[in-house]
């Protein structure tokens, strides 16, 4: 076959083997000009409508074939010329015609048929987020592309990476065979997560196909998606397409709940997305953990995604829906589930999950912060008393005064299995306390019971899981000789780690996990231990963030470049929209095949550019109180809204040398903590252009200035 290229709006006519080999890398175009104040708009990635078409044919290969007429007719509306498939009834030689449709998308496909031989072949379509795990020759992703040409496997049980692939359980079957022609012809199955479209023939026969399109059924309820409520702008073009990215992964997992996955499959069970959500409102939304699977709430994923609806597109009804799903599942004994038990394969792990738990009192602490809405807190807050006692429950089980699922099977993580009592799970229930005793004094009830046990908690983590020789935190009180990413990011996030720990914490893992894409789980030779080395987006999220929290602007650096290096090479390998649920140590996504790369919990620097780099994080219930820190690390100026239920808070900042000048405009009812850094002991300080002769740099190399009321402010430092 010919390889040729047409650059403008034409196909690539390629070999599917020279496509495969290649392993494009094909990010959605867009700009390289440099980042425009005001002008965030153009790094948007979610569509205006729920009609959509693809951008471009890809690829075709006739094989044993035939491909007539223009293939980029498929790309029309159903009025013009016509490109025909062709087939002498082999499926596994079957043309193939690739569309693309620039980001990842997901929804029902209809292709507008204008005749079809007799008797009609089958018309089947397969789906991919990527070029590199698109099956396209026979034995591709253990057999996959004999069956289903052009998939990436979304049915767990046929052709997971160490499964063999024995059906075909991922492409969607067209009902061509009673269509009236000429027509439009739909899948009736949901596919939730794609970039490349596959249209291939079962049996023999001719199609004649002239138009083709897609019900865009991501974010159903918002009628134009890419309308944000609230947006991220910087000097840095590559940071503003991970925001934007991070709010699109959540968007694309933002369905409604009768569109989950049911698992396992049984064997023959073709591709579905139809399963109902337990407990959920079926006219509101959920948001699943990722667009082509599990599609199922999870706690975990939900404790980022959460925050990234806060900060962008302010659909609170499906972060209340998913939360409020999960809660309803909770157990007598106060144990939550880690998922929604759609199906089997969740209810059989039920009560695996220990570590969820505390996502759990996590999740429900960021509603209460982000929407002030005391009402679901106390519909929930009894849920809440009862996790939070069957976590101090197993807590007490041991003297050490350390939590470890051990006794009651719960040993299940994000990404491992491990029962022991470890630094990652001991420092989130820290923070399940201090929270606690926050929600106590909210529903008029003493929470200073909870601030003990917190006291407890931190002091046994840091005088039995420290390691000063090494200066980092050890998995476990069992695996005293690792020291992983989430036990030391999350020790640091949580402030667990005082101030001379954290800062040591974070130079081991710069110094031993740091690799090729990012920070590592775990560091290359350590020990046995049960967490695999690879790159995992969740504890990657933390470390970020707990970089980006401190007031160096090393630190701080360091941060910003964790995530260009690992979130921005996501950026520029397919989808080119969306960040992967894991990666190994190679760069590739880390089951393959089977990997969701469109998973939520990989999108926490959206969370973080905001609350850190921009620099507003609410402090009261609802943004009653808020504090604008910015985090400015080598950026020169940085600008966003944040909507907020007291209306929306604008904020800017610009940093030239020693000069920093903060802007911001504030809802009403609400009370501000502004603080900007200086360089200087005693600069020249104006709030709205008046000198605050008082202020002072506090330690941590800001200055602060406390009681800042509604409207619009203007905090300059020069010094």
């Amino acid at each position: 076959m010919s390889l040729s290229r047409i650059r403008s709006g034409g196909v690539v006519v390629l070999g599917l083997a020279v496509l495969l080999i290649a392993q494009l890398a094909v990010a959605p175009a867009r700009s390289n000009a440099a980042p425009q104040q005001g002008d965030w708009t153009q790094y948007l990635l979610a569509p205006t409508s729920h009609q959509l078409r693809p951008v471009n044919v890809l690829s075709t290969d006739a094989r044993s074939g035939m491909l007539q007429g223009p293939p980029t007719a498929v790309l029309g509306d159903g009025t013009g010329a016509s490109v025909r498939l062709v087939s002498n009834g082999d499926r596994t030689q079957s043309p193939l015609l690739i569309v693309d449709f620039g980001t990842e998308v997901g929804g029902n496909v209809s292709l507008h048929v204008m005749g079809a031989s007799s008797p009609r072949p089958q018309l089947h379509l397969c789906f991919s987020e990527s070029l590199a795990e698109m099956a396209v020759r026979s034995g591709d992703n253990n057999g996959e592309g004999a069956l289903a040409p052009g998939c990436d496997t979304a049915n767990i049980w046929a052709g997971y990476p160490t499964l063999p692939y024995n059906y075909d359980a991922d492409s969607h079957l067209l009902p061509l065979g009673a269509a009236q022609l000429p027509g439009t012809v739909t899948d009736p199955v949901l596919r939730g997560g794609f970039r490349y479209l596959t249209i291939f023939l079962d049996g023999p026969g001719w199609v004649d196909i002239n138009g083709s399109s897609l019900s865009y059924t991501a974010a159903p309820k918002q009628a134009n998606p890419s309308a944000y409520q609230g947006w991220f702008l910087s000097s840095d073009d590559q940071l503003n397409r991970i925001w934007y990215a991070g709010a699109y992964t959540v968007q694309m997992n933002t369905a409604m709940p009768n569109t989950g996955k049911n698992w396992p499959y049984s064997f023959g069970q073709p591709d579905q997305a139809n399963s109902v959500v337990p407990y959920a409102d079926p006219n509101t939304e959920v948001i699943f953990d990722g667009a082509k699977r599990d599609r199922n709430v999870w706690q975990g994923d939900l404790a980022v995604q959460s925050a990234v609806t806060y900060l962008s597109t302010g659909d609170v009804a499906a972060v209340n829906n998913s939360l409020s799903s999960l809660a309803a599942q909770q157990q007598p004994d106060g144990f939550v589930p880690a998922e929604s038990l759609i199906g089997q394969h969740n209810l059989d792990e039920m009560r695996f999950y220990g570590e969820y738990v505390t996502w759990f009192v996590d999740n429900m602490y960021q509603h209460w912060l982000y929407t002030g809405d005391n009402g679901y807190l106390s519909q929930w807050w009894p849920a809440l008393t009862k996790a939070v006692g069957w976590l101090e429950s197993v807590r007490q089980q041991d003297p050490s005064g350390l939590l470890g699922f051990g006794q009651v099977g719960s040993c299940g993580h994000y990404a491992y299995a491990d029962c022991g009592h470890e630094t990652y799970v001991n420092a989130l229930y820290y923070r399940n306390l201090n929270e606690m005793a926050d929600l106590a004094t909210a529903v008029g009830q003493d929470g200073s019971g909870y601030e003990v046990i917190a006291d407890v908690v931190e002091g046994a983590i840091n005088s039995t899981l420290w390691d000063s020789g090494v200066g980092a935190y050890r998995l476990s009180r069992e695996i005293p000789n690792v020291y992983p990413q989430d036990a030391n990011a999350a020790a640091v996030q949580t402030g667990v780690a005082p101030k001379i720990k954290a800062s040591q914490a974070l130079s081991y893992l710069r110094s031993h996990n740091w690799s090729t894409y990012g920070s590592l789980s775990v560091a290359p030779g350590s020990p046995s231990s049960p967490i695999p080395t690879e790159y995992e987006p969740l504890p990657s999220g933390m470390e970020a963030t707990a970089r980006l929290s401190r007031t160096d602007t090393a630190s701080q650096q360091l941060g910003l470049q964790l995530i260009r290096t690992y979130w921005g090479y996501q950026l520029s390998h397919d989808p080119g929209s969306t960040f992967w649920e894991k990666m190994t140590t190679q760069g590739q996504p880390g089951v393959g095949q089977f990997t969701s790369l469109a998973h939520g919990w990989a999108s926490g620097p959206t969370v973080a550019l905001t609350n850190q780099v921009l620099g507003v994080m609410p402090q009261g219930p609802g943004f009653a109180s808020y504090a604008v820190t910015p985090h400015p690390a080598d950026l020169s100026w940085a600008q966003g809204v944040v909507p907020t239920p007291r209306g929306p808070i604008t904020v800017s900042w610009q940093h030239r040398g020693s000069d920093f000048q903060l802007t911001v405009d504030g809802p009403a009812n609400s009370m501000a903590q502004l603080a900007v850094p200086a360089s200087g002991p005693k600069p020249l300080v104006k709030l709205d252009g008046k000198q605050i002769l008082t202020a002072n740099v506090a330690g941590d190399g800001y200055v602060h200035v406390s009681g800042v009321g509604s409207g619009h402010h203007v905090l300059t430092v020069h010094g």
